[in-house]
C-alpha cells in the first residue's frame, strides 16, 4: 500500500512534478526629489543703545566742510594770495614819494650853495658876525643846511620805501607808521619849489587808499594767518 506523500516529504530531483519558484521580492520605489529646505529666520535686530543705557552715537561728520563754513567753525584762515588793487596804488605812490624827496632834496642843496653870495652880503649888511668872519658865518650855515637837506633826503627816501615794503605784504604796524610820516611829510610843501608840495599829495592819496575797505579786510586777513605775504 503505498503512503501518499505530503509536502514534508522530500522528492528527488529530476522527479518531474514542477517546482514552485519562490515569491518574488516586491520592487522597491524610486526615491522621489529632496524637498527644499526650510528658510531660516530673520536675526533679531539689536535694540538700540537707548535700550542699554547709553546714548545713541552722534552720526559721522561730513567728508568736507565748505571753506566759509570751516572759518565760522575756528578753522584756519585761507591766507590771501596777493594785495588788494588799493594797497599796490599805496605802495606805488610811497615809492613815487621816496623819489620826489630825493628830487627835493638835490633842488634844495643846489639851491643853498648857489645863495652863498646873498647870505654873504645879508650877514654883512646886518653886523650880526659878533665879530667874526661874515664868510665863516655863512660857510658854516650853508654847511649845516647842505646836510640837513641830505638828512632829510635820505630818511624820507629809505622810510617811505622800507615801511611801504612791509605795509604792501600785510603789516599793519607799517600802515600806522605810514601814517604818522604822512603827517610829518607836510613840513616838507615848500621844500624843492614845489616837488615837496607833489609829494605830500602822492602821499595823502596813499594814506586813503591804505584804509579803504579792501585795504582793512587784506589787512585783517594777514593778521588772521600770522603770516606775511610778498
Amino acid at each position: 500500500m503505498t503512503i501518499p506523500d505530503d509536502e514534508s516529504t522530500p522528492r528527488p530531483a529530476g522527479s518531474g512534478e514542477p517546482t514552485t519558484p519562490p515569491p518574488a521580492a516586491e520592487p522597491t520605489p524610486a526615491a522621489g526629489p529632496t524637498p527644499p529646505a526650510a528658510p531660516t529666520p530673520p536675526a533679531a535686530p539689536t535694540p538700540p543703545a537707548e535700550s542699554q543705557g547709553f546714548p545713541a552715537a552722534p552720526p559721522p561728520p561730513p567728508a568736507a566742510y565748505p571753506a566759509s563754513y570751516g572759518n565760522a567753525a575756528g578753522g584756519p584762515v585761507a591766507a590771501p594770495t596777493a594785495p588788494p588793487r588799493t594797497v599796490n596804488i599805496a605802495f606805488w605812490l610811497y615809492v613815487a614819494g621816496a623819489v620826489l624827496s630825493v628830487i627835493s632834496g638835490i633842488i634844495t642843496v643846489a639851491t643853498i650853495g648857489g645863495q652863498r653870495d646873498q647870505f654873504l652880503r645879508s650877514v654883512q649888511d646886518s653886523n650880526q658876525t659878533n665879530g667874526q668872519n661874515a664868510q665863516t658865518v655863512v660857510d658854516a650855515v650853508i654847511a649845516g643846511a647842505t646836510v640837513w637837506a641830505i638828512v632829510t633826503l635820505i630818511f624820507w627816501a629809505v622810510t617811505f620805501v622800507l615801511f611801504a615794503f612791509f605795509m604792501r605784504r600785510g603789516a599793519n604796524w607799517a600802515r600806522i607808521i605810514l601814517t604818522v610820516l604822512t603827517a610829518l611829510s607836510l613840513f616838507n610843501v615848500l621844500a624843492g619849489y614845489g616837488v615837496g608840495f607833489i609829494q605830500f599829495v602822492a602821499t595823502v592819496v596813499a594814506l586813503v587808499l591804505m584804509w579803504l575797505r579792501p585795504s582793512n579786510e587784506y589787512f585783517s586777513a594777514v593778521k588772521a594767518t600770522k603770516v606775511p605775504r610778498t
